[in-house]
């Protein structure tokens, strides 16, 4: 994490220290819509269902640095359901999720670093495996959200993001603070990504021995409100972008196509 600038006095070190045993209950709410670019014509896809999350959040222990030691449980998902949704999509998606209820997770969460682990069932299938090795990867950010320095309104700060497994994407996560009100912070935040031209891995091919290739752009933005004596946000918005262009030279006339995808995602945390 690389401080950009420390903004105005007065400045403080800020450190989210939630009290040991406390409880947190965070609802988070997604939604996502794809549409289809090709030779010219641009169509959404069918709706899928959205999703809404309920987390529970216990913090065990908390050091004198900050560092935090929580678990979590995934206690309830619920799909959301737009009218014009195929119910074939929702009999999937709910089948795809239906081992996630109670889902449960161990976590430490400070200025060293971050780890998670989450209790997988051992027959899950990679799929989906693969999407909460990626949610995993994503939680990591909880509880190292501000630079160690002091710091205040105004302040900027930027970490580099290193991509890794197929399609790989690097680029740049940027914060900045917007507001203060005694132990409640406001941050924005800017993270785009770029993936390297490459030949599509075998998982996401759409046709054998096509030559495919691919690259991916995202960005997402957002704002987020921390409380010092909470563990994750009270309350997070995100709009996320992702767009794949997807080639495949060898085939005749050349084959052009573009997915782009956006998420929408709302996090909050439910009051006691």
């Amino acid at each position: 994490m690389s401080l950009v600038t420390q903004g105005r006095e007065p400045r403080r070190q800020m450190v989210l220290r939630p009290q040991p045993g406390s409880k947190q209950v965070v609802i988070a709410t997604f939604s996502s819509g794809v549409t289809v670019e090709t030779a010219g014509r641009s169509e959404p896809a069918p709706p899928v269902p959205g999703s809404r999350m309920t987390f529970i959040i216990h913090a065990q222990s908390v050091t004198p640095e900050g560092d935090v030691r929580y678990d979590f449980t995934l206690d309830a998902v619920d799909l959301l359901v737009e009218r014009g949704t195929l119910q074939q999509s929702v009999d999937a998606v709910r089948a795809s999720m239906a081992f996630l209820p109670g889902l449960t997770g161990k976590g430490t969460a400070g200025r060293r670093g971050n780890t998670l682990d989450l209790a997988l069932p051992s027959g899950l299938e990679p799929a989906r495996r693969k999407e909460l090795t990626d949610l995993i990867r994503a939680l990591q950010f909880v509880g190292n959200p501000f630079p160690a320095e002091p710091i205040g309104l105004g302040a900027r700060w930027e970490q580099p993001l290193y991509g890794s497994g197929p399609m790989a994407a690097s680029g740049t996560a940027s914060f900045e603070l917007v507001s203060i009100q005694a132990e409640r912070l406001t941050t924005r935040f800017l993270i785009q990504q770029t993936s390297r031209e490459q030949p599509v891995p075998p998982e996401y091919q759409t046709r054998k021995d096509g030559g495919e290739r691919m690259l991916l752009r995202s960005q997402s933005k957002g704002e987020t409100v921390f409380r010092l004596d909470r563990l994750w946000p009270a309350r997070s918005e995100l709009e996320l972008r992702i767009q794949a262009d997807l080639s495949a030279e060898k085939e005749t006339p050349p084959r052009r196509m573009r997915l782009i995808t956006e998420v929408r995602m709302l996090l909050e945390e439910q009051s006691a």
